[in-house]
């Protein structure tokens, strides 16, 4: 991965204007999440302040105010350490959940509890979202087509589709961490059986569950964020004839471990929204099912085909500060190692 964060710091080369950049606040200096009661830009700031916190997690903070993408935080055990537990979430001004499989959905209940934020997401996402806790007055059903209204923030749902997988591939990456790596101890069988407890698995979640929202700011800041790249629906295609080209673009890129393939789910999603910045979602390794994945060849393909589209490897809880208004609106302030 260093080669993936050096192309990173590379593309951090194409930044907003010096005296954007001069007005950074306090925020873009920070590896402790909004979401944790780390710093956040003030109300007279238009910096966009986005953190990649695992997996799909992402949380966008604007305004004094947080957004969070997800709530899969104490991960099945042996996975990379986000660098803090779901207890400490304490501040959201909502929360914005894919679909309700455990991984995008396992923390939900003590999140939501926690910041008393609403919980938007498709029936069967409400449903598990219940069951894990979460106050029924929480809860925003949503279906597609929505168009929702949080603190300075306006979004906009569509009914997105669950990625599939060919038969044998989770097979085959079970047999590769057998032969890559030791067993699981009764201890850590224990912790990863009971956080996949924690969602949902119903078939419906490839067509009925899974969402993809855009984040749209007063200043005119959108981004759109993509949980799972699976075909792009009808739902889809209207979001972005509505909504247009966005500032940033959250996609998933997972699960094929071969780039060549992973590269034909996630693209297409790339042009259709023609994103200014591209950051990837999803990723990192599941331990014991999914591998850490390589970013470099999709970053080598938009180099070479879309020059104007910057890109960015995100690590856990490190800053990306994005100019939310102006001339810069899009271009990447600073990201902090």
């Amino acid at each position: 991965m260093l080669r993936a964060y050096a192309l990173a710091l590379a593309a951090t080369t194409i930044l907003a204007s010096p005296a954007a950049r001069a007005a950074e606040p306090a925020a873009c200096d920070s590896h402790v999440a909004a979401v944790t009661g780390g710093p956040m830009p003030p109300a007279e700031s238009d910096t966009v302040v986005i953190r990649w916190l695992a997996n799909a997690n992402y949380e966008f903070a604007y305004k004094n105010k947080v957004y969070l993408f997800d709530a899969y935080f104490d991960r099945k055990a042996r996975s990379h350490n986000v660098g803090f537990k779901a207890a400490q979430v304490n501040r959201a001004e909502a929360i914005f959940v894919s679909h309700a499989h455990s991984d995008h959905i396992a923390d939900i209940g003590p999140v939501a509890k926690q910041t008393g934020a609403p919980v938007v997401g498709a029936p069967i996402t409400a449903e598990t979202a219940i069951r894990l806790g979460v106050p029924e007055k929480q809860i925003v059903v949503a279906k597609g087509g929505e168009t929702l209204k949080f603190g300075d923030a306006t979004v906009e749902v569509a009914l997105a589709r669950h990625s599939t997988i060919q038969d044998g591939l989770v097979a085959a990456y079970e047999a590769l961490y057998r032969v890559d790596a030791r067993p699981d101890t009764p201890e850590e069988k224990t912790i990863t059986a009971y956080v996949r407890s924690l969602g949902s698995n119903s078939p419906d979640i490839i067509d009925k569950g899974t969402l993809a929202y855009a984040l749209i700011f007063p200043s005119g800041f959108k981004a759109v964020l993509v949980g799972s790249a699976g075909p792009i629906t009808d739902g889809v295609r209207e979001l972005a004839k509505k909504i247009g080209p966005v500032d940033v673009a959250i996609i998933a890129y997972q699960p094929h471990a071969v780039a060549e393939r992973q590269i034909e789910d996630t693209w297409p999603f790339i042009e259709l929204f023609k994103p200014k910045l591209f950051l990837p979602a999803h990723h990192d390794a599941s331990f014991g099912t999914w591998l850490d994945l390589g970013l470099e060849p999709l970053f080598t393909r938009l180099r070479d085909e879309k020059p104007e589209v910057k890109f960015l490897a995100p690590l856990y809880r490190s800053p990306i500060c994005v100019s939310g208004s102006g001339p810069d609106k899009g271009a990447v302030l600073s990201f902090k190692y």
